[in-house]
This record gives C-alpha cells, sequence and structure tokens, in this order.
C-alpha cells in the first residue's frame, strides 16, 4: 500500500519555479526509494524532510523564505499560515476548511519525534523496532499535509504579493488579460496584508494603469467602487500615488483616466483629504517625466473636471494640488 502511494504523482502549482519543485520531488524520490528497498529508518527520516521540503518551497514561493537553521516546527507552522491564508478571510476559525487541514498539519508535527525515535540522522545507542504501523503513520502523515500544501500552493502563487508587482511592473509587465488581475488580487486577499504590502501593490497597479492598461484599471482601480470593503486605505493610496509618481518618482499621469481614476479611490477613503495632502507632497518633491512636462494641461484639465467627483473634504487639497500644477507649468 505505501509503495502504491508513492508511486502516484505530486500536485505542482503551475507557477511553482523549477528549482522549488526540484526540491520536492527529490525529497519525494528519497522516499520512495527508501520504501522500495524496506529501509524503514529512512523512510521515517525521509517522511520528515518531505514535509519541511514542502514548507520551505512554500515559503520561499511565496517571498517568505526561512533561515537555513529555522527549526522544523517553525517552519512548518508558518508554511501552514502561508498556505492557509489563500482559503480567505470569510471562513471561521472553526470551519471544517480550516479545521481539516489543521489536523493534517498536527500528524505532520509529529514526524520530528517519530523521526527522533526511529528514522535516520541521530547515531543510536539501541535499536528501537519500526513496525508496519511507524512506516505507514508517517508516510500517510507526510503525503496528507504535502497533497494538501503543493494544491494549495496554486493559490498562493497566484496572491504572492512581490511576484505580482513584478508581473505589473518589471520589464513592462505581462500581459493581463480580462479577469486575470481580478483573480489575483482576490487571491492575495487584500485586506488581511500588511499596510506595506497593501501600500506597494496599489503602487504597482496605479502606476500600470497610468501606462494605458485598461484591464489592471478596471480590476485594480474601478473595481474599488463595487465592493469598498475589500479594498483598505493603503491600497487606495498606494494606488493614487501610482497614478501620479511613476517607478523613476517622476510626475506622470494617464491624462484621460488618472483624474477620474483618482477620485474613485477616495470615494471610500476614510481620510481622503490626508491621502491627498501625501500625494501633494510627493508631487511637489518631484520632477516631471517628458512625458508629462509635454503636455500637463490635459492631465490639469481633467483634473478640474474630476474635481466634483471628488469626495467633498478633499476637493479643497485637490484644487490646491491642481493650482501647484499649473504654476508649475507657467514656470
Amino acid at each position: 500500500m505505501i509503495k502504491n502511494l508513492l508511486a502516484e504523482p505530486l500536485p505542482r502549482a503551475e507557477w511553482l519555479r523549477e528549482e522549488g519543485w526540484a526540491a520536492v520531488t527529490d525529497a519525494y524520490d528519497r522516499l520512495g526509494r527508501a520504501a522500495e528497498a524496506d529501509d524503514r529508518p529512512l523512510v521515517v527520516g525521509c517522511a520528515k524532510e518531505l514535509v519541511e521540503s514542502v514548507a520551505r518551497v512554500a515559503l520561499s514561493a511565496a517571498g517568505h523564505p526561512s533561515g537555513d537553521n529555522a527549526d522544523y516546527q517553525q517552519v512548518l507552522n508558518a508554511a501552514h499560515k502561508t498556505v492557509e491564508h489563500a482559503v480567505g478571510p470569510e471562513l471561521p476559525a472553526n470551519h471544517p476548511l480550516r479545521q481539516v487541514p489543521t489536523q493534517a498539519r498536527k500528524m505532520a508535527d509529529q514526524l520530528r519525534e517519530l523521526r527522533n525515535r526511529y528514522g535516520t540522522g541521530h547515531g543510536r545507542a539501541v535499536v528501537h523496532e519500526i513496525t508496519d504501523e511507524v512506516v505507514e503513520t508517517c508516510v500517510h502523515g507526510a503525503l496528507i499535509w504535502t497533497r494538501w500544501a503543493l494544491s494549495r500552493m496554486q493559490t498562493v502563487l497566484m496572491g504572492a504579493v512581490q511576484p505580482l508587482i513584478d508581473d505589473l511592473l518589471l520589464n513592462g509587465g505581462i500581459a493581463f488579460y480580462s479577469g486575470d488581475l481580478a483573480d489575483r488580487l482576490r487571491a492575495a486577499n487584500i485586506a488581511q496584508l500588511g499596510e506595506p504590502d497593501q501600500r506597494a501593490l496599489g503602487v504597482a497597479v496605479g502606476q500600470r494603469s497610468a501606462r494605458e492598461t485598461f484591464n489592471v484599471r478596471i480590476e485594480g482601480i474601478e473595481a474599488c467602487s463595487d465592493n469598498p470593503s475589500m479594498w483598505p486605505p493603503a491600497y487606495r493610496e498606494g494606488a493614487l500615488q501610482g497614478l501620479f509618481i511613476n517607478p523613476d518618482g517622476q510626475v506622470f499621469t494617464y491624462p484621460a483616466r488618472s483624474a477620474a481614476s483618482a477620485a474613485i479611490l477616495l470615494r471610500d477613503h476614510p481620510n481622503p483629504d490626508r491621502a491627498l495632502c501625501e500625494l501633494r507632497s510627493l508631487m511637489a518633491d518631484a520632477s516631471w517625466s517628458i512625458e508629462f512636462a509635454s503636455r500637463p494641461n490635459e492631465t490639469i484639465e481633467a483634473m478640474e473636471a474630476a474635481t466634483p467627483q471628488m469626495p467633498k473634504p478633499a476637493q479643497e487639497v485637490w484644487a490646491a494640488l491642481i493650482d501647484d500644477l499649473k504654476q508649475r507649468a507657467v514656470d
């Protein structure tokens, strides 16, 4: 039975990098060879190593690599939390979709103690009998959590913040077809991210939108008006800044859309005037990009037209920002 289980391929996430997958398959193949040879201490040791390898790969793929001296349980718990993050905030802690994987993690937790007692990796004064039950417990415990984690990793990778930012901006960014960004932002679970990640993701969406990528604008900015609670203030502030400041720190806009998009972002922001004050300060310290300098009046006119769409608490700061641009355009 164990040999048959280990003959089944492991699930691979579409976006898992080759080096990560190679680490997983190396550990899995070693476990299979140990079972084939009926080397029971090695089976116990390899079962624990497989879980640890998958946990480290999951953390690395999500942008949170663990130190090489990190404790097994620490690595496993961090990886489980990272992968479980993909379940979504709408499920309570006692929901079966959370509880079942938690029980699988508890099984994997015990592999360290089983390895310490029965497995390879330690010189021994006493040789313990390794029964069929020990072997089966180790292999099943490893495979249940490992298969769950690997199958969830696709969603984790979809929502991983830094890879998504890279895809939006790095080398001009990849193409985003209808629904692509919406799926990845949903997987990122923005409301549960830390504020620095929320802001960084918002900046990337805003900067890509300013490059006239309409799917990104629709799914990353205009969607903010559909379900306001999904889009926290830090994300909105980042996107606002990205609409007016390019990755080089220069003023850059999409004249036809940046102003109207700013109004959408600020509409449900709890402190729209403060958010605009931050943007005004950034723009005051930034040089103008060649593109913006060649046609500032297009953006100024669009901003004036968008004034009625702005929340009333923000309109005074918005008007001051327009005046700043007018003054610089004259100078």
